[in-house]
């Protein structure tokens, strides 16, 4: 039998709600890669992508799963920050109902 960890069972559900709701949404892959060939990881393109980034509306929305004592790095707080520079949306989800609560609040202001 399969278990999914509470961070990607939390992730899933919120893509799932997004869609549910009209929006587009993915998981934004910010793991290095194993290159077979040189036998390393490869770092991912960006460092302190959102779990998981969506569209709604034509807006641009970014979502960062923290499950229990995980807390963002600094260069998630450094995403954040641009994302929210740009008049996008930003929120870290610690659990499904604060989650939510913030997509109602946010599909009520678009």
């Amino acid at each position: 039998m399969h278990m999914t960890s509470p961070a990607n069972e939390l992730t899933n559900r919120i893509i799932h709600e997004i869609y549910s709701t009209g929006g587009f949404a993915w998981r934004a892959e910010s793991t290095g890669v194993f290159d077979t060939k040189k036998a390393i990881f490869r770092t991912a393109p960006k460092k302190g992508v959102a779990d998981v980034l969506a569209v709604y509306k034509g807006r641009f929305l970014a979502i960062e799963v923290k499950i229990g004592k995980d807390r963002q790095s600094p260069e998630q707080q450094g995403f954040q920050a641009n994302v929210e520079h740009c008049g996008a949306a930003y929120f870290v989800a610690h659990d499904y109902d604060s989650f939510q609560q913030w997509w109602a609040n946010e599909r009520g202001k678009m």
